[in-house]
C-alpha cells in the first residue's frame, strides 16, 4: 500500500514537474508573439479611428507665441485639449482591448504536449484573455531639424497595455507599448529651448 501511494505521489509530481518546468515555457514562447501583436493592434485600431473621428489639427493641440520682434518666445502644449484626446484614446482602446479579449486566442493542442515539433499542430482551443490593470498613456513631444531656420515638431501618443493569458496552471503577462505619431508641423524660425513640457514629455493616466 505504501509503495503503491509512493508510486503515486512520485507520478502525479513529475507530471506537475512536467507541466511546470517544459510544457509551461513552451506555451509562453509560443503565445507571446500572438498576444503581443493582437494587443498591439487593438491599440492601434483605436487610435487611428479617433485620430479621423477628431479630425486634429496641429494648432488644436499647439500654441506658438512671439516676442515683439516677430521671434518664437514658447510653445506651449494645451494640457486640456490633451488631457482629454488622452482619455479618449484610452477609452476607444479599452473597448478594442475587451473585444479581443472575448474572442480570445486559439491554441493548438499540440502546443500543449510541450514537445517543440508538435507546436501548433492539431485542433485549437479557444483561450480567453484578460487586460489587466489600467491603461497609462504619455504625450511626447520631438523636434528634428527641417532645413535652414525650421524645425519640424511632432506630437506623439504612447499608450501602454498589459493583457494576461490565463490557464488552470499557468499564467502569463505580455506588456504591449505602441506609439503613434498624432500631428506634426514645421515651424520657421528659432525653436526656444524652454517650453511647457519638461524632457519633452508629457504623462498622462487618464481615468476611463
Amino acid at each position: 500500500m505504501i509503495i503503491a501511494i509512493t508510486f503515486l505521489v512520485l507520478i502525479v509530481a513529475s507530471i506537475f514537474l512536467y507541466i511546470f518546468c517544459v510544457i509551461n515555457p513552451i506555451v509562453k514562447e509560443a503565445t507571446w508573439a500572438s498576444i503581443y501583436s493582437l494587443s498591439t493592434s487593438a491599440v492601434s485600431d483605436a487610435v487611428y479611428d479617433v485620430i479621423a473621428e477628431e479630425n486634429l489639427q496641429y494648432e488644436d493641440l499647439v500654441e506658438i507665441s512671439y516676442d515683439s520682434n516677430g521671434d518664437i518666445s514658447l510653445i506651449s502644449i494645451d494640457t486640456i485639449v490633451v488631457n482629454n484626446l488622452a482619455r479618449r484614446f484610452y477609452q476607444v482602446a479599452q473597448v478594442y482591448l475587451d473585444k479581443m479579449g472575448d474572442n480570445g486566442l486559439d491554441i493548438a493542442v499540440g502546443t500543449f504536449t510541450g514537445l517543440p515539433f508538435l507546436v501548433g499542430v492539431g485542433p485549437t482551443i479557444n483561450i480567453k484573455l484578460v487586460q489587466i490593470g489600467a491603461m497609462t498613456s504619455c504625450f511626447k513631444s520631438k523636434f528634428t531639424s527641417a532645413g535652414i531656420n525650421q524645425t519640424n515638431h511632432s506630437l506623439y501618443i504612447e499608450l501602454h497595455a498589459s493583457v494576461s493569458l490565463v490557464l488552470p496552471t499557468y499564467s502569463s503577462t505580455v506588456d504591449s507599448v505602441t506609439e503613434f505619431l498624432v500631428t506634426e508641423s514645421v515651424i520657421v524660425g528659432d525653436v526656444p529651448e524652454v517650453y511647457l513640457g519638461s524632457d519633452n514629455t508629457i504623462t498622462l493616466a487618464p481615468s476611463s
